[in-house]
């Protein structure tokens, strides 16, 4: 009898993905993907965007969050502490929806 060395996922697993658009360019970057969005992996992201070498946010002065709880605390901080503006956005804001649409219609 075969003895199955590696547990393998059975069904569907989702992954999160952030991304960071410019707007005046609409260039897209995907700054991670995770089947889990931790306090951790939130943090990771942040410093990535702002690495002093080829971080996104280099030059930036805005970057524009939705509401979600995922944009912790410490994500927030980190950003602002690297001299990036936090702008929140009102819930439900029908623009910011639109944009999302149009980055998921790209895969």
């Amino acid at each position: 009898m075969l003895k199955n060395i590696c547990p393998r996922p059975w069904g569907l697993v989702t992954y999160y993905v952030l991304f960071v658009m410019e707007l005046s360019t609409r260039r897209v970057k995907v700054a991670g993907v995770t089947p889990n969005p931790d306090g951790q992996f939130m943090l990771q992201v942040a410093r990535n965007l702002t690495a002093a070498f080829d971080g996104f946010l280099l030059g930036k002065r805005y970057l524009i969050l939705g509401r979600d709880g995922k944009y912790t605390e410490k994500f927030r901080c980190f950003l602002t502490e690297a001299g990036t503006n936090i702008v929140r956005l009102p819930a439900r804001s029908p623009n910011f929806q639109r944009l999302r649409r149009e980055i998921h219609s790209f895969h």
